[in-house]
């Protein structure tokens, strides 16, 4: 099935994470049986009409904003609500808060009214004043309900979806899966570099538990989140803090740790030290270290780890340093080298060499992507 997600233009820019929660809400359409999903752009006030889209479109999803605040967003949903013939009531007797007459209304985390979602001649409708994503859990139930009541003639072939970290290796399932096996799943590779399986829900506990034990901990999540939304569970389970030592990244990797609610709790310091003298006077790596081995080196990640943990007195420590292009690469480091480091204050140590392949954006994404991994592991140890 098709599906369409409209969003204001330059939404996407407007935080870490875009409003649309792509890739992630991406898989989640996957699961619901939407294979493909288009997206188009709206300048920002401008109408919507539903009679632009395409009839064989079965899904289509529009990012609003509070309206209370945006005069843009009232524009919009009120087109839309001229669009599908609906018209705003009060949601109970005494009540001042409005509803969509004959809509399902979708709540964001407190249980706030932030949306509404309705079937009409076959098609789903769904507007968002939240972002799509931090309203996806709700969307998911009442889009659940809409298609029960067709999954005799449309079933949803994907039931379940894992993320596994990929730190620029394929998974290469064909090693410990029969090929009819292979061929029931689908497996995506995400901007991150890591990869999603999608799982029918006819494949047994057996496979599922083969595929567990081969993929060991590469296997981070059984559902579609952000790596650093399921790093907020386990800092807090081990009481463990964090700072960053980043050159390359430039403080991407400590962006993304403080984009989840909660993470002043772990999140300590962050330091970017993209010059040689800024990792000299900010974190100590010596002199002697980086003229033997270079900036770019195994052993400068870990002097930077080292230095960022001992500065803060954090328990935990991740840094990277690379050449993220489009220069300064060369034979033995070419662009897209990094080297990664994660240390603990009881002296452990995980390092990773990466040759990421892309754009400069993408490989400081996969770098930083990367770093959570290993601040993953050290905390699954």
């Amino acid at each position: 099935m098709k599906s369409l997600i409209v969003i204001q233009r330059w939404s996407e820019t407007e935080a870490q994470n875009p409003a649309s929660g792509r890739p992630y809400i991406d898989l989640v359409l996957n699961c619901l049986g939407f294979a493909e999903i288009n997206v188009v752009e709206l300048i920002p006030g401008e109408r919507f009409d539903l009679e632009m889209v395409d009839d064989d479109v079965r899904l289509v999803l529009v990012q609003g904003q509070r309206s209370s605040y945006h005069s843009n967003s009232n524009r919009l949903r009120r087109s839309l609500l001229s669009s599908l013939g609906l018209s705003l009531g009060l949601e109970a007797e005494g009540s001042d808060r409005l509803r969509v007459v004959g809509a399902k209304p979708l709540h964001d985390k407190d249980e706030n009214v932030a949306g509404f979602a309705i079937k009409r001649q076959g098609r789903i409708v769904a507007y968002f004043e939240e972002s799509i994503w931090a309203l996806h859990k709700d969307f998911t139930k009442v889009m659940n309900s809409f298609l029960s009541e067709e999954r005799s003639s449309r079933r949803i072939r994907f039931n379940e979806c894992w993320l596994v970290e990929g730190a620029g290796h394929s998974l290469e399932l064909a090693k410990f899966l029969e090929d009819e096996e292979i061929a029931q799943c689908q497996v995506k590779y995400l901007p991150s570099g890591d990869a999603a399986i999608l799982l029918p829900k006819f494949m047994g506990d057996d496979f599922k538990n083969r595929l567990k034990e081969n993929l060991k901990n590469r296997l981070y999540a059984k559902k579609p989140q952000p790596l650093e939304v399921g790093l907020v569970d386990l800092f807090a389970e081990h009481k463990a803090t964090v700072s960053t030592a980043e050159s390359c990244t430039s403080g991407l990797i400590s962006s993304r740790l403080a984009s989840t609610p909660g993470s002043s709790n772990y999140l300590q310091s962050g330091f970017v030290t993209y010059s040689r003298k800024a990792k000299i006077d900010s974190l100590g790596v010596s002199e002697v270290l980086l003229k033997k081995f270079g900036e770019v080196s195994r052993e400068v990640a870990i002097a930077m780890a080292r230095g960022a943990q001992r500065t803060s007195g954090s328990t935990l420590a991740v840094s990277a340093t690379g050449i993220a292009g489009p220069g300064g690469g060369s034979d033995k480091k070419p662009v897209g080298t990094v080297f990664l480091a994660a240390v603990s204050s009881d002296g452990e140590a995980i390092e990773h060499k990466a040759l990421f392949k892309g754009s400069r954006d993408r490989v400081r994404f996969q770098a930083s992507q990367t770093a959570l991994h290993l601040l993953r592991r050290m905390l699954n140890r």
